[in-house]
């Protein structure tokens, strides 16, 4: 299996991969754009021409990408991202070359209009946002596009401003802290920590422009350090204000829209809550497994927990052939064939990937939904199917391809993650005994088998990985399905037991004797309205050695 991929979003393995020349391509024409921006302002470095300073930008950004490419496994960009990646370049030059334009006008008006000193163009350098680039970067694509996005644009910041050394590790650095700020976000609120953070870190940069510059004026000081906070406010508003377009017009998905569809009032899961509730439950156990293991391996926790709840909700076009929602004692399979229960069983996929389509769900869901089951046997039909055929000694042999899932198998590690949760939460339910040591023995006996089946070599997962998400899978399933002991019954309850049964042993006493008085009372009034046949019935009884209840003898039990 491969090595592990991380990124916000893993790009699909059937995404055009990038042609050298394309990437060529793309770095000059932002060394280009580099030029006209850059070269241009006043203060740009005389020391090359021209064309020395496209031929350099171009070398520096293009050497970042191939070294990145190579030494990097996460860093695999697709055309769409590399077209992205060097379009948000572009737009961080053109902020740099506006801002820098910007605060030397305005030096310019201070020096002139208002004579106060010390608020010179380089104090307000530091309000430029050089990090917004990186901050978008990172939203869309992970981690590693946001380090290629920081290194490039350092480089090109100090080609062009020699003389300001200051700026290139200033424009690095906050361009990592913000990708570092906002690698494991999880809120809009993630967006503002990124900027205090970037404002904190640029604190030290401002003061040390100050000493190497030999400035000591109050408001040169001042200018650098609100600059400094004002320059990671930028930052956010920009970013923020920026990743919904990107997320529309490329189609990408960021983990702030898939915090917003992992909310319970999305339409699918509330029909799918009602229509399919055995479903949607296991779809809630398997998020909290997958967001566990996810977390634990470096792979996106909020992709896999929302891949969990929508996997199954093909379900609901026949939720009673599932047997998680089917009534105790009813099983519509026992009417059907082995081959049309089968279909059933497989339609749910096609079935989820059109309600999926039709409420407009990202392409990285949509693809969860059939690679969850990949290329897996339906064993349990398929079974059935072999039985049925040795019993009726068919001679044709069953049509394995019948009984399977159509795929594709898993191609992210978030997908594989699915897959092992999906498999290991069912048998789990099946245990009698859901102890901590069975627990453990299933989960590590299902990933065996999927691992033995090769349904995982198609996605990033490593040995180590799936030694992690073992553990993870135990403990969140141990859980889940712990042991619960009998509670004893409070002594009160216990000495209210007696005190009831002799309430009832005397309420039934009473209930006797009610009985025995009405009897008495027909029986006086026979003898009274008919005395030859009480007579009779004495003798009779006296003949027959039997005896009749007497007023004598209702008088001795209280009558």
């Amino acid at each position: 299996m491969n090595a592990p991929q991380q990124g916000n979003n893993t790009p699909a393995k059937s995404a055009q991969s990038l042609h050298p020349s394309s990437g060529i391509i793309l770095c000059l024409i932002t060394s280009v754009v580099a030029e006209i921006v850059l070269g241009m302002l006043p203060g740009s470095t005389n020391l090359f021409s021209s064309s020395g300073r496209v031929a350099i930008v171009f070398l520096s950004i293009y050497t970042i990408h191939r070294f990145a490419l190579v030494s990097l496994r996460r860093y695999q960009p697709s055309i769409k991202d590399f077209l992205l990646i060097h379009l948000i370049l572009i737009g961080s030059v053109i902020i740099v070359g506006l801002g820098r334009f910007l605060a030397v006008a305005l030096a310019a008006y201070v020096e002139q209009n208002l004579s106060l000193e010390g608020c010179s163009a380089l104090s307000l350098y530091f309000a430029i946002p050089y990090a917004t680039g990186a901050l978008l970067t990172q939203a869309v694509l992970g981690l590693h596009f946001g380090l290629v996005m920081s290194l490039s644009l350092g480089f090109m910041v100090g080609i062009y401003t020699p003389e300001d050394a200051i700026f290139v590790p200033y424009v690095i650095i906050s361009s990592l802290v913000a990708c570092l700020s906002l690698s494991r976000f999880r809120s809009r609120s993630a967006y503002l920590k990124a900027g205090i953070n970037i404002a904190v870190v640029m604190f030290p940069f401002a003061l040390a422009s100050m000493i190497t510059g030999g400035t000591s004026e109050a408001l040169d000081i001042f200018v650098r350090l609100i600059g400094a906070f004002m320059g990671g406010v930028l930052c956010v508003v920009i970013a923020a204000s920026i990743t919904p377009v990107i997320e529309y017009l490329g189609g990408y998905v960021t983990d702030m829209r898939l915090i917003e569809m992992a909310t319970l009032d999305h339409p699918l899961l509330k029909e799918i809550s009602i229509q399919a509730p055995g479903t949607w439950n296991h779809s809630m156990v398997i998020g909290m497994m997958v967001e566990s293991a996810a977390d634990a391996i470096g792979a996106n926790p909020v992709l896999a927990r929302v891949g969990a709840y929508f996997h199954d909700i093909g379900k609901m076009k026949k939720p009673l052939y599932f047997v998680e929602n089917q009534i105790p004692g009813e099983n519509r399979h026992d009417k059907l064939s082995t081959s049309m229960s089968a279909l059933i069983i497989r339609s749910h996929v096609k079935d989820g990937i059109e309600l999926a389509k039709k409420h407009k769900l990202p392409e990285v869901i949509i693809d969860m939904i059939p690679q969850h089951h990949g290329t897996s046997l339906i064993e349990y039909f398929y079974e059935k199917a072999c039985k049925e055929a040795e019993e009726a000694e068919e001679i044709v042999e069953v049509d394995r391809s019948l009984y399977s899932y159509p795929g594709p198998k898993p191609q992210t590690r978030e997908a594989g993650l699915l897959m092992l949760a999906d498999g290991i939460e069912a048998a789990t339910r099946t245990l009698s005994d859901p102890s901590l040591d069975r627990i453990q023995g299933l989960v590590q006996k299902m990933i065996n088998k999927v691992f033995a089946s090769g349904e995982l070599n198609e996605c990033e997962l490593t040995l180590q990985d799936l030694h992690q998400i073992a553990k993870c899978f135990t403990r969140v399933l141990s859980g889940i399905y712990h042991q619960r002991i009998a509670y004893a019954e409070p002594a009160e309850k216990v000495a209210e037991k007696p005190a009831k049964a002799k309430e009832a042993q005397a309420k039934d006493s009473v209930e006797e004797g009610e009985e025995t008085r009405e009897g008495a009372k027909n029986a006086k009034a026979k003898t009274v309205g008919n005395g030859d046949s009480a007579k009779k019935s004495k003798q009779s009884s006296e003949d027959k050695g039997t005896k009749e209840n007497t007023p004598e003898d209702l008088k001795r039990l209280g009558m």
